[in-house]
């Protein structure tokens, strides 16, 4: 690569041409999706040490971490037994003559001829204490004094790269940064960084790799700002991340905004849902009644409604959902159904009919539907004329064709991936409205980016006649004590469940400890509760299987019901009070929230075991103490994307990861609302960007944002 390629197109050069790097660290750059210099620019800091101040020995505390100034008095290399067949061991003293080992269990090849006899160095890293004895592990060596990157000031610290030492990366960076940073050029409109006082974006790529330094070894910041991602730097890249993550989002919801629909009758449908609420042997809660009330207003837009409704367990969207489809068909509209599993397309086939008989004309298509009903339903369709249909998956398929689909529901949403949801909406001409449910509350962070461009509903309270749920942490020494609880409530003609997480015994040697679906239910009926049946339900029963096992536990036939997660969503047994899940910590906040929220659906008092195999002196994951004190589903969501991330809340079903490399969900929600808040203003007053402050960011738009756009799919 000659020069002259820098020059034409420098944040697009290959980072194999960067002095320093080749093609085999080019290789290595690129199993981490750093391939061009701009890759490189982005690859962020995960986090900051300050080197700004070299310390002593005798001041060293276990624990902490340290930048020592060291002379080198021995090295050598000592065989070990085990894992790793040599030590190398280095004996060093500070100006105080006060010594510590610095030791390496890994090392390439030569690096301990580096420390020879009074050479000075500098070393930094974690702590250890033996005694008088202080050490070092695996330290960061700077052997060059006069090497300003590494050692006093603030230090940038990146994720790992496996064959790219932290000080080669830094020494690459900086190169790269002095080749390219006068090529990168600011995209955002001037006006709204102005706004909020943010810097230009060369600037803060420069100032958040290599923190400036002042006399003194400071930053002009403070360490703090830099440690807590709060500098002007930082907040300018968090800042664009949710700025161009929101464009994408809103502009999204403004065209579908000018999609034509199917605009219902106002009148005529306030008419039919105040007489399919008089039919309902319940009164919807206040929640319920907003949430109804929003949707029939989206209902009779031109355009089509796009909106998320979300409830704690046992909110009652179904009831919403099922109102909002009679609203639909009584105007002349068909109606789908999607749920994800087979027991819950079933429990809402099953609801409706019980609630209006034969008076809707309701169908019900599953993987078992016979070939002659899927011929019924299908002459149905044809004929254009009102109906509902549920189903799985089996409603994507391509046989299923609707002639006259004004409503599309889609419960538990994130069950199901963007395509599968999209080919639903694919099946009329004229793009039908959109409901989509979940019983995981999702915090308005994410309700605002992974979400963005739908309406949201919430539905906040539980119905009235639905008891509070008491959760306990239950170790080996409450054991006893949790069966004659258990064994008091079947006596008194309720019901239990036993939730395991695996199927079957596992041989793997990191499953071994784990109990099993199969065998604790041979373990209950014949040891612990042989007076009551049990039954079992897991993923690798067949659908009519699956069916008949909870049909019997409906009847209260099976006292005792022992499942996978398989019960997560959906199966509402109201007589069940009892829900006891075995090693509770394999399991996400989120989805031991959704399995509590199989009892206490009833009249009756429950209680939720959760039951660990750790004795006392070990603690307990955080989220397991979050169960116990609170049911409520919002703040569990909360804490549940604190202490997971987004990535893993969303689910990998979920459409294209979050984008984003510096900016934080939980940790900078103020310019997530910020960066919408701006978005929302300029595509109300320009929405072509024709104005000359926002024509960068339109030239964004046609070149690297059609990607990033089309990785965005969220709907």
């Amino acid at each position: 690569m000659t020069k002259k390629a820098f020059q034409d197109n420098p944040l697009d050069t290959p980072v194999q041409f960067i002095k320093g790097v080749g093609p085999r660290l080019a290789t290595v750059f690129a199993s981490r999706d750093i391939r061009t210099i701009r890759d490189l620019l982005y690859f962020f800091p995960r986090k900051y040490e300050d080197r700004s101040k070299l310390a002593l020995v005798k001041d060293l505390v276990e624990g902490s971490s340290a930048s020592l100034k060291l002379t080198v008095h021995q090295a050598y290399m000592r065989p070990l037994r085990g894992r790793f067949s040599k030590l190398l061991e280095v004996k060093a003293f500070d100006q105080d003559k006060q010594w510590i080992s610095l030791k390496w269990f890994r090392t390439y090849k030569g690096f301990e001829q580096k420390f020879e006899p009074g050479i000075k160095i500098i070393a930094t890293g974690a702590v250890k204490v033996f005694g008088s004895i202080r050490e070092m592990v695996h330290p960061d060596i700077q052997f060059d004094l006069e090497e300003e990157l590494h050692v006093g000031r603030i230090v940038p610290i990146y994720t790992e790269i496996d064959g790219i030492p932290t000080k080669t990366l830094r020494k690459i960076l900086d190169t790269a940064l002095s080749l390219a940073l006068p090529s990168i050029k600011e995209e955002l409109p001037v006006p709204a960084l102005r706004k909020h006082g943010l810097p230009g974006i060369a600037h803060a790529i420069r100032e958040v790799h290599f923190p400036p330094v002042i006399p003194g070894g400071q930053t002009t910041q403070g360490e703090e700002a830099f440690a807590d991602f709060k500098s002007p730097a930082h907040q300018r890249l968090i800042y664009e991340e949710f700025f161009k993550f929101e464009w994408h989002i809103l502009s999204k919801r403004l065209n579908l905004e000018k999609e034509k629909g199917h605009p219902l009758d106002s009148a005529r449908l306030k008419a039919s849902l105040q007489a399919h609420l008089k039919a309902l042997p319940f009164t919807l809660t206040r929640g319920q009644t907003e949430a109804l009330e929003a949707i029939g207003g989206d209902l009779c837009r031109p355009h089509p409604m796009n909106r998320l409704l979300q409830g704690d367990v046992g909110a009652g969207k179904t009831a919403v959902a099922f109102l909002s489809a009679l609203g639909v068909m009584d105007q002349g509209f068909q109606a789908a159904l999607m749920a994800p599993t087979e027991i819950l397309a079933e429990q809402h086939y099953m609801n409706l009919k019980r609630l209006y008989g034969e008076q809707v004309p309701v169908k019900l298509l599953v993987g078992k539907t016979t070939t002659t009903e899927r011929r019924v339903i299908q002459e149905l369709l044809d004929t254009g004329g009102a109906a509902l249909l549920i189903g799985t998956h089996a409603l994507i398929e391509d046989p299923v064709k609707f002639r006259n689909l004004g409503l599309v529901i889609i419960d538990e949403q994130h069950r199901f991936g963007v395509d599968q949801r999209r080919k639903l909406r694919e099946k009329s001409v004229i793009q039908p409205h959109t409901l989509v449910m979940t019983a995981t509350p999702i915090p308005r962070t994410l309700a605002l980016t992974a979400y963005g461009d739908l309406e949201v509903s919430v539905i906040r309270e539980r119905p009235p006649g639905r008891t509070p749920i008491k959760t306990r942490l239950i170790r080996p020494a409450e054991h006893r004590k949790m069966i004659e609880v258990i064994t008091h409530e079947l006596n008194s003609g309720r019901q239990a469940y036993f939730i395991f997480p695996l199927v079957n015994d596992s041989e793997e040697e990191s499953f071994k400890h784990l109990k099993s679906a199969v065998s604790a239910a041979e373990t209950l009926a014949n040891e612990v509760f042989p007076q009551f049946r049990v039954g079992l339900l897991h993923g690798q029963l067949s659908p009519s299987e699956k069916a008949a096992v909870m049909e019997r536990f409906r009847k209260n036939e099976v006292q005792i019901l022992v499942s996978t997660t398989v019960v997560e969503v959906g199966v509402d047994v109201p007589n069940a009070t009892i829900m006891v899940i075995e090693h509770p910590e394999r399991f996400g906040l989120s989805q031991l929230h959704q399995l509590r929220g199989r009892i206490g659906r009833g009249q009756y008092a429950s209680t939720c075991f959760l039951k660990t195999d750790r004795p006392e002196h070990i603690p307990t994951p955080e989220r397991l103490e979050v169960m116990c004190e609170t049911e409520d589903g919002f703040r569990i969501a909360e804490a549940d994307l604190e202490l997971r991330g987004p990535g893993e809340f969303l689910g990998t079903r979920q459409s294209g990861a979050l984008p984003f490399k510096i900016a934080s969900l939980v940790r900078d929600q103020d310019w997530l609302i910020k960066a919408r808040d701006d978005v929302m203003q300029i595509l109300k007053a320009d929405p072509s960007l024709k104005h000359p402050e926002n024509r960068p960011f339109k030239a964004y738009l046609e070149t690297s944002g059609k990607l990033e756009s089309a990785h965005l799919k969220t709907s």
